[in-house]
């Protein structure tokens, strides 16, 4: 759940044969488009795959770089949403995800820690406030979603395992406002992402390190292209605009400011209609982080990220019953 300022393209086609969901016209709803929207009764649902591999730089006070770390994760997720009526769906959202980081300590050594787990789920409504198939000119949906504490965060050691929960609660509230065609979508996207104080366990000492909740914003755009059935291209971009914390170490007792750094991500999907109501789809996804720093009263004992990049590449399928 992380967000800069967005640019999306996406691709996917309609012309002769009707039969594809793909080739609706501008009052229809297509599965794979960003602003698809199951009407009363229907059951959407998207089952996702994707790998993911990191890498960063780790640097001292002085700017000497100390440590390069290499992250693998592997995670799957399922999302579903039930279309109370035609402008008002209920959706989850959970996930379970594996992660392995490797990190190369420059003055010599290698420490590898896992972790593993479900994610927090995520409870949310879309509501249709503006629609195109009732003779306006663009759609606009007005979002909101909640994700509980219920797992614990436990921070990875070397000989024991991590978890994937963050350790607090979470909510987004967000509004898409886009335009469909019969060839091409066009949306902008805004998210407004509430992180509660996050708890996460170090299993060596049985202490918290607890980091202070905080507002972060994410601007983007999506696009879709439909140039022929069955296929169509998804791309675009976003940029999340992260705010610093506050973090306690209850092991060590120290107070440090912690500045996340801005995100950039571009990414892109492949489409193909197997049938109007499913849909597969190839992803590709990179995030851009900018520089993070831990910085504390002792200037000394600051540290910062530099260098850190992450790819992702995986296949959703989706679906609708009626």
């Amino acid at each position: 759940m992380r967000w800069t300022m967005l640019l999306a393209c996406a691709a996917l086609a309609g012309s002769s044969v009707s039969a594809f969901a793909q080739q609706a016209s501008y009052d229809e709803r297509i599965l794979s488009d960003p602003l698809y929207l199951p009407l009363q009764g229907q059951i959407f649902g998207a089952t996702n795959y994707a790998w993911g591999s990191t890498s960063q730089k780790s640097f001292d006070n002085t700017g000497t770089e100390i440590a390069r770390s290499q992250i693998t994760s592997n995670a799957v997720n399922q999302a579903v949403m039930y279309g109370l009526s035609d402008d008002l769906a209920l959706n989850l959202d959970w996930g379970y995800d594996w992660r392995s980081n490797s990190r190369h300590d420059l003055s010599g050594g290698d420490i590898i820690r896992s972790s593993s787990g479900w994610t927090d789920p995520a409870f949310g409504l879309t509501w249709r406030a503006i629609d195109e198939a009732h003779g306006n000119a663009f759609d606009l949906d007005l979002r909101a979603e909640y994700l509980p504490d219920l797992f614990p965060a436990k921070i990875a050691t070397t000989d024991e395992e991590g978890t994937i929960a963050r350790g607090g609660r979470a909510a987004d509230f967000g509004a898409t406002f886009g335009r469909v065609t019969p060839n091409f979508t066009l949306a902008g996207t805004f998210d407004a992402v509430w992180l509660d104080t996050r708890q996460a366990l170090n299993q060596n000492s049985g202490l918290y390190t607890t980091t202070s909740a905080v507002w972060n914003y994410r601007l983007g755009i999506e696009s879709q292209f439909r140039f022929g059935a069955p296929y169509s291209i998804n791309a675009g971009f976003g940029h999340s605009f992260n705010n610093d914390t506050t973090v306690f170490n209850g092991t060590t007792g120290l107070f440090h400011a912690a500045t996340g750094g801005d995100v950039t991500d571009v990414h892109a999907s492949l489409n193909y209609a197997f049938t109007p109501s499913m849909v597969a789809s190839l992803n590709y996804q990179h995030n851009f982080y900018d520089s993070a720093r831990d910085l504390f009263a002792d200037p000394a004992n600051d540290t910062s990220v530099r260098d850190k990049n992450e790819d992702l590449a995986g296949v959703t399928l989706r679906y609708v019953l009626q």
